[in-house]
């Protein structure tokens, strides 16, 4: 019930995190303008990571998130792509998260990092303007390639490469001195927000409807998912049967908790615990095996009968010889630990 509700209003409860991630940032921002966070991730990342190559990179990176590329991009979006819905889609979109970001940025006027700066920027600093621009933008595009593109390999190809993008425009802003680790990530959160918003209702203009063999492959995920759940459910249900039916089990369950308890107050090491656990295992498996082959030959045998006896005495021996050798290892854990 709660995973069904949790699926029908995954939207609203992203956007309801990303609002109080937003919040809390800017929470602290007017209570300080240096924290924490910025203060620690500016020293890994400035002072440590820096090196002349990857300053390259990231000199490229951060101008994948910039104007010039984005707005050449919305531009060709209108000339090469044959549907012009999606062209003035793409290019309202960069326009309205632009000027969303400057109005942010002006209400709140944090100013930027001094002394580290590898490039030049003006303005002010949270939200970071390409972090929240890239995120709206990329994740747009990334939004019209699932709902308009029938090319799986492609679909996920690209996807992937945005996916990696985005972070890495992020990134680069905090590695090139020019934003906070806050700025980036308050930006990355009203972005995720905005974009919400703007794919409900852009959705009718641009015809958007559920595809048929997705639905068809969703439905099959979900049938799938439901197996592996109930298969952990009768799982869990056939150990709680067991344990309430049989008495062996009880007896195991009731040693195993001597033996944590033990082992908590000799202070067992890390090899230690893992042949315990081990042990455990091995002990409490056998014994459902056992019971599991009990209740199959009564079921298939309910007079008595001599082969039925072996089946039900071998597996019965197979506990008992699994049980002797975990009595043996706890013997040669534990004594040592007693006479010390």
């Amino acid at each position: 019930m709660l995973a069904k509700a949790i699926r029908r209003n995954y939207k609203w409860i992203v956007l309801l995190i990303c609002s109080v991630i937003f919040i809390a940032i800017l929470e602290d921002i007017y209570e300080k303008e240096q924290l924490e966070i910025d203060i620690e991730i500016y020293k890994a990342v400035v002072l440590n990571l820096r090196v002349e190559w990857l300053t390259g990179i990231m000199k490229f990176v951060t101008n994948i998130g910039g104007a010039y590329a984005l707005v050449l991009i919305a531009i060709c979006s209108i000339i090469f792509i044959k549907d012009k819905k999606i062209g003035i889609s793409i290019t309202s979109n960069l326009i309205v998260v632009t000027i969303l970001n400057i109005i942010l940025k002006n209400i709140i006027e944090r100013p930027r990092p001094e002394g580290y700066r590898l490039i030049a920027e003006t303005g002010y600093s949270f939200p970071s303007g390409h972090s929240m621009v890239s995120m709206a933008f990329y994740g747009f595009i990334i939004f019209l390639i699932w709902k308009k593109v029938n090319n799986v390999k492609l679909k996920y190809i690209s996807t992937i490469l945005l996916t990696l993008l985005i972070p890495l425009i992020g990134f680069s802003r905090i590695y090139l001195g020019v934003h906070y680790a806050s700025d980036v990530l308050g930006g990355f959160a009203i972005a995720i927000i905005y974009l919400i918003a703007f794919t409900s209702i852009i959705r009718n203009y641009l015809g958007i409807k559920e595809n048929v063999m997705i639905t068809r492959k969703r439905v099959e995920f979900i049938k799938k998912r439901k197996k592996l759940r109930n298969s952990f459910k009768y799982a869990f249900t056939g150990i709680l049967t067991a344990l309430k039916k049989e008495q062996n089990m009880k007896i195991h369950f009731i040693i195993m908790l001597i033996v944590i308890i033990a082992g908590i107050i000799f202070k067992l090491n890390q090899i230690e615990w893992l042949i315990c656990i081990i042990l455990f295992g091995l002990v409490i498996s056998f014994e459902l095996m056992n019971t599991a082959i009990e209740q199959t030959v009564d079921i298939a045998m309910p007079e008595k009968n001599e082969k039925a006896k072996i089946a039900k005495d071998v597996a019965a021996g197979a506990v008992l010889i699994v049980a002797i050798i975990s009595v043996i290892c706890g013997l040669i854990i534990f004594i040592p630990k007693i006479i010390a």
